[in-house]
C-alpha cells in the first residue's frame, strides 16, 4: 500500500524463507496451470450456484452471492463440459426453447451439457444456439438460470475460469492495516474486498480498475479482483511477486494469513 510498510511476507527471514524460495523456483518454472477451475460470476457480481449445494441429478443452477463454497467451483473441460459437484450444466429435458431451466445432472456427453466460452463472455449452449441466462435481469439471490436468444444483455454476460496462459509468480497478502488507510488510488482500504495491489515487481503496472482474474496454483481457486492500490515491497529476483491481495481476498484463494506462509503461486488474467 502507497505510504505503508513492507507487506508481511518482506519479513519472512532464515531457513523457512530459504525453503519457500527454493519451492517457488522450482514452481515457477513449471507449465503454466491447466485447471481451469474458479468461480463463475454474472449479473451483480453473483455467482453462477448449485441450490443448496446438492449434488442430485436436477438440482436448479441458481444466481447467488459468492460465498467461496463449493456449489460455485466450476471447472470449464476441454470437452465443452462446465462442472461443478462432480456433475455437469445441463439445460433440462434437452429443451432448445427460450427459458429452458438450468440445472445439474449426471454428466452424459449429451449436447445439453455442451457449452462455449466466447470471447464476448456469453456461455453459449450450441445445440440451441442460446446464451445461459439470468431470468427477467432479476439479480436477487436464488433466480433461476436458463437458456435464451442472445441479446448482449448484461444478465448474459458471465466472467468464467479459463485455461491459464502467461507466467506464474507470487501473491502476497496486505495483513493487518490501521483504521482509515487508504488505497494509492484514493480509496477506504477494505481488507475483506476482493481488491489488490499491483506490485512493483509488475512491469508494466496494471491501471487501477483494472480486473484480473486470479488463480491460486496449488488448488485451483479462482476469483476476480480490481486493482485499487500500488505496491511498496522492493522486487527482487528471488520474490517475483505480482499481487498484494487483500486477506478476505488471500483467504478465498485458499491462502494462509500466517505470518510465515505469506505467499501464494499464481496465474493472473487480466480482464479489463
Amino acid at each position: 500500500m502507497a505510504g505503508q510498510p513492507p507487506t508481511r511476507p518482506a519479513a519472512l527471514r532464515g531457513p523457512l524463507a530459504v525453503a519457500l524460495l527454493a519451492l517457488s523456483a522450482s514452481l515457477l518454472t513449471a507449465s503454466p496451470a491447466e485447471a481451469a477451475t474458479g468461480t463463475i460470476t454474472g449479473l451483480a457480481g453473483k455467482c453462477l450456484d448449485v441450490a443448496g449445494a446438492n449434488p442430485a441429478d436436477g438440482t436448479p443452477v441458481q444466481l447467488y452471492e459468492c460465498n467461496g463454497t463449493a456449489a460455485q467451483q466450476w471447472t470449464v473441460g476441454p470437452d465443452g463440459t462446465v462442472r461443478a459437484l462432480g456433475k455437469c450444466l445441463d439445460v433440462t429435458d434437452h429443451a432448445t426453447a427460450d427459458g429452458a431451466k438450468a440445472q445439474l445432472w449426471t454428466c452424459t456427453g449429451a449436447a445439453n451439457q455442451k457449452w462455449t466460452v466466447t470471447a464476448a463472455r456469453d456461455i453459449v449452449n450450441p445445440q440451441a444456439d442460446k446464451c445461459l441466462d439470468v431470468t427477467d435481469g432479476n439479480a436477487a439471490n436464488g433466480t433461476r438460470i436458463q437458456i435464451w436468444t442472445c441479446t448482449g444483455a448484461p444478465n448474459q454476460k458471465w466472467t468464467a475460469p479459463a485455461e491459464q496462459t502467461g507466467d506464474q509468480c507470487w501473491a502476497t497478502h496486505y495483513g493487518p492495516q490501521p483504521p482509515g488507510a487508504l488505497t494509492a488510488s484514493g480509496e477506504l482500504f477494505d481488507n475483506n474486498a476482493d481488491t489488490a495491489a499491483t506490485s512493483l515487481s509488475r512491469q508494466p503496472q496494471l491501471p487501477f480498475g483494472t480486473r484480473v482474474q486470479v488463480t491460486n496454483v496449488a488448488n485451483g481457486r479462482s476469483l476476480v479482483v480490481r486493482i485499487n492500490d500500488r505496491g511498496t515491497f522492493v522486487q527482487t529476483p528471488q520474490e517475483p511477486k505480482c499481487l498484494d491481495l487483500t486477506d478476505g481476498a488471500f483467504s478465498r484463494l485458499g491462502g494462509s494469513l500466517d505470518p510465515d506462509a505469506g505467499h501464494i503461486v499464481v496465474t493472473q488474467k487480466v480482464l479489463d
